[in-house]
């Protein structure tokens, strides 16, 4: 390509070279082509201006590239811009409508991986990320780890290979058991010399079976596991907010101790929690048949002395709430599904 094909090939269409017409022809461009890769992928725009009369604004479907275009004469660049295989356009900023999450006073987008900085809005940080304007109006509580501690729970307890080689351990235990009660039964046979009945023994095997394990262990499709796990941990978020806002409790945990005040809330709502004659966790059908058993916990490697003390705290915040603090209980109550 010679200079003077460059000189009628460079584009002048751009009224103005700042970085809101760049965007815009970005913008335009998105629209009229499509990626083949799967994901978010950044579309950068590169405006290069050489005098006042050639500039040319470069990007990944520039077709008539001049040979003046270099990386010293570019002016303007567009970086901002993400596009993914289906056609979605983010244009990142502080206040795009993606997904942010806060650490290190930087709230970064989950798209681009962009962090801004936010020092003047914030005044309270904990590591359940949230974070409060210096008004007294409270305008956004995000809950991102507190959420994630709870899904790797909730999987932990309900769907993990862990759950199923415990499941695979109980029965062998069982059926060990039942081995020993058949030895002391055909020795007892054999004493009164009498005829070994098959009946009885099969009886006797169903009973402990039926004492040892009072359900069937099934897990469900990957897809209705992600449904039960984020329809739990919404509910766990609902009740931590209930218990910060409403009731004395106000104890930070981190690491072992807070899976074990998670784990302490899911054995609530299985059994429920009713004072005053109201039921302030009302029972989770699901879960009281779905949760092992809480002495079994330290397979899950939760500890059951944090368990044991996150749960009488969190009864223990409640009742303060209605007798000391004269709360309300109808405004402690936390709905679940209770199977109607």
């Amino acid at each position: 390509m010679s200079l003077w094909t460059d000189f009628q090939t460079s584009s002048t269409t751009l009224q103005r070279d700042d970085i809101e017409s760049c965007t815009s022809v970005l913008l335009q461009e998105c629209r009229c082509h499509v990626l083949k890769e799967e994901g978010w992928h950044l579309i950068e725009g590169r405006l290069h201006f050489l005098n006042e009369k050639m500039s040319h604004f470069c990007h990944r479907w520039c077709s008539n590239h001049p040979h003046w275009c270099t990386e010293q004469n570019i002016v303007t660049r567009v970086s901002n811009i993400y596009m993914n295989h289906r056609g979605d356009i983010h244009v990142c900023s502080d206040s795009c409508d993606s997904e942010k999450v806060f650490t290190d006073g930087f709230l970064t987008c989950t798209i681009s991986g962009i962090r801004y900085a936010k020092p003047k809005y914030v005044n309270t940080y904990q590591s359940n990320h949230e974070y409060h304007r210096t008004s007294s109006t409270v305008v956004r509580v995000q809950q991102h780890h507190l959420k994630t501690i709870a899904y790797d729970v909730l999987f932990r307890l309900l769907f993990s290979e862990r759950r199923f080689e415990a499941e695979k351990k109980k029965l062998f235990d069982v059926q060990k058991d039942i081995k020993k009660n058949w030895v002391k039964m055909k020795r007892s046979y054999d004493k009164s010399k009498s005829v070994v009945n098959v009946l009885e023994m099969i009886h006797e095997a169903h009973a402990i079976l039926n004492r040892r394990i009072s359900r069937v262990f099934l897990i469900p499709p990957d897809d209705i596991q992600k449904i039960i796990c984020n329809f739990y941990r919404d509910r766990i978020n609902d009740i931590c907010l209930k218990l910060k806002y409403l009731t004395p409790h106000n104890v930070n945990y981190h690491g072992n101790a807070l899976e074990a005040f998670i784990t302490a809330i899911l054995f609530i709502m299985r059994q429920g929690l009713r004072m005053n004659n109201v039921e302030i966790i009302s029972k989770d059908y699901y879960l009281e048949s779905a949760l092992p058993e809480a002495n079994s916990l330290d397979v899950y490697k939760i500890q059951k002395t944090n368990f044991t003390n996150c749960r009488n705290v969190i009864q223990a915040a409640v009742r303060d709430a209605i007798h000391i603090y004269y709360i309300n209980p109808h405004m402690l109550t936390v709905s679940s599904y209770n199977g109607e």
